[in-house]
């Protein structure tokens, strides 16, 4: 999505303070599935990365309504919104900005090409089976733009044999109705998934300054989802997948409604193992296109595309090594139409190739080494390496020593280049990012605790607002502890972040990364009975150059379920309990204490 409100309003980005926060994962999660991330799907096990994975059973317990609801206070991340459902909202890992968070579906990247960040406001969480998040630079498995980790969000495909039902209704606050429904098997070596949803609401008024329009800016989204798979061989399978949402949204600014777009899809295979090689291939393309309207009048257009193209290469060494060798591209293309100016974008499209290696070994019993190594071809602004290292040292079975290094590169987006009446600049240069970590993990039956520290040094940092420009450095320094229980009944689940920020051109905190951020849940089965809570908040942040600073909040969340039987369940949620009045950033408004219930069947 390509909205502009953020530039358009200056007043923009607020803050927040806070006590905090993460998820229960279960063990086999933490260390198994984020694997897929971390190693860009070779068949590997990697060192311990500062990483969280959100399991769909946790989706479904957290009775989370987005995913940016679902995101935030996780450690690391930093999730802002422009007022309410479907209003734009990113996310940044590790005080970077959203621009070097890089977020995939189904592998596939997703996100705006004229903007260079990824929304988050229109992907429906009844579609979604898990997420993993790697928090670090990846930028050599991923690319540019993984600066700050990568997210990656899977859709739902049919893993049990037979045929499965599921589904939902829900109604509450502020006119708000959802209806979805799934369907997904397995028949042999075939499986499919195919999903359907709806998702409206009436909204509140989005912005606080009352010079804007007063009154309820709703959003209504449709979208559709579907897998389709078949697997032979020693892991060998090809895989199609789809998801696409179509969007209206009400808003404040220049202008006030726009409809929108979005579509990713991909086709996947892999030969499996053949001896000591295997081969894994991977295309698709994501659509983001927006029109926006002033009331009824045409106020912009725009349409975005990427297309993607991997190959990779792993060679089994031995039991304990893995070579990969690939190759990908990426082009990026946008069109606008600005009927209120001349001005046109100097350049809309640009090509990115690049060869990457990877190796994944073991040294001895307890020491586990990644190397990832890249370089990258692209055609608007040369050539760029990057890698990192990872380790991982066994202390005992318990305690386990983790510590990596890596560097990134962001390329700037099409709008910080080209955009008209000066918000671009077409003589910025990409980012360069290094960053070292260090961290233990500890794991004892269900008790799981994660502490990293890092440091990051951006080289070419670009400031935001008006006629953005790359300053000589920022730094970041941080650190984050999560930890999750999952005991009888209790399923718990904590992380709390520490950032101290710096442009040290200006000597300010970089916009909109507060120096604390967290996150609490608790839940309880009692029965047939099941409820749970949620804590999340953070402190003040700066507002950046042109907008006020943001101030803290801390919300709390109450959510109970009902199991009828086998199949059905009723779900109730009461968000903002205690009716706060808070803005994630400054001047657009957060929702007030609402009610929800809805009638779930089957997972």
């Amino acid at each position: 999505m390509t909205n502009r409100t953020s530039v358009r309003r200056p007043s923009l980005i607020a803050g927040l303070l806070c006590l905090t926060p993460l998820s229960a994962v279960a063990d086999d999660d933490r260390l198994g599935t984020i694997n897929i991330t971390a190693v860009r799907e070779a068949p590997s096990v990697a060192p311990a990365m500062p990483q969280t994975v959100i399991t769909r059973e946790e989706i479904e317990r957290s009775q989370a309504r987005s995913l940016e609801d679902l995101l935030t206070g996780r450690a690391g991340l930093n999730v802002t919104n422009l007022g309410g459902p479907g209003k734009q909202s990113n996310v940044s890992i590790w005080g970077q900005s959203a621009s070097r968070t890089a977020v995939f579906v189904d592998g596939m990247r997703i996100g705006s090409v004229s903007a260079g960040q990824s929304y988050l406001e229109h992907i429906p969480l009844a579609q979604v089976e898990r997420i993993e998040i790697v928090r670090g630079p990846r930028s050599g498995q991923w690319g540019a733009d993984a600066g700050g980790g990568v997210i990656q969000i899977f859709t739902r495909e049919g893993a049990e044999d037979g045929v499965h039902l599921s589904g939902g209704i829900g109604a509450g606050s502020r006119g708000h109705r959802e209806a979805d429904a799934h369907v997904g098997g397995r028949q042999g070596a075939f499986d499919y998934s195919l999903g359907v949803a709806h998702q409206e609401t009436d909204g509140f008024d989005a912005q606080s300054d009352p010079t804007t329009d007063p009154d309820d800016d709703g959003y209504e989204r449709d979208s559709v989802q579907l897998q389709a798979g078949y697997r032979f061989g020693d892991g060998g399978h090809v895989r199609a997948h789809a998801i696409a949402s179509s969007a209206e949204v009400e808003y404040d600014g220049d202008s006030d409604n726009s409809e929108i777009e979005q579509r990713t899809i991909g086709l996947s295979a892999s030969t499996g193992r053949i001896g000591f090689w295997q081969l894994r291939a991977r295309a698709g393309r994501h659509i983001d296109d927006q029109d926006s309207y002033k009331g009824e009048l045409f106020f912009s257009r725009f349409d975005t595309q990427r297309d993607t193209l991997f190959v990779a290469n792993d060679f089994f060494v031995d039991e304990s090594t893995t070579v990969t060798l690939g190759a990908d591209q990426t082009d990026d293309k946008v069109s606008a139409d600005l009927p209120y100016t001349t001005e046109k974008y100097e350049e809309d499209s640009r090509r990115n190739q690049a060869l990457f290696a990877q190796v994944n070994t073991a040294i001895g019993e307890r020491l586990d080494v990644q190397g990832a190594l890249r370089r990258d071809f692209n055609e608007q602004f040369g050539t760029a390496n990057t890698g990192s290292l990872d380790l991982a040292y066994a202390l005992t079975d318990a305690w386990t020593l983790t510590a990596g290094h890596g560097t990134a590169f962001t390329a700037p987006s099409f709008n910080l280049l080209y955009y008209p009446f000066g918000f671009g600049n077409p003589d910025l240069e990409p980012e360069r990012t290094r960053t070292t970590r260090a961290g233990v993990d500890w794991q004892h039956g269900p008790y799981a605790l994660e502490l990293s520290a890092f440091r990051s040094k951006v080289r070419g940092f670009i400031t935001p607002g008006e006629n953005p420009e790359n300053i000589e450095r920022a730094e970041i320094d941080g650190a984050e502890i999560a930890g999750s229980l999952s005991l009888d009944d209790w399923q718990t689940g904590m992380a709390l972040t520490y950032l101290s920020t710096e442009d040290e051109q200006s000597g300010d905190r970089l916009p909109r990364q507060p120096r604390w951020s967290g996150r609490l849940d608790v839940d309880r089965a009692i029965g047939a009975f099941t409820v749970g809570g949620t804590l999340r908040g953070q402190s003040d942040s700066e507002g950046g150059p042109w907008a006020e600073d943001n101030q803290g909040f801390v919300t709390a969340d109450l959510r109970g379920a009902y199991r009828i039987n086998a199949d059905w369940r009723i779900e109730a949620r009461v968000e903002n309990l205690f009716d706060r009045d808070y803005q994630v950033v400054r001047g657009y408004n957060q929702a007030p204490r609402g009610v929800f219930v809805s009638l779930r069947y089957g997972r």
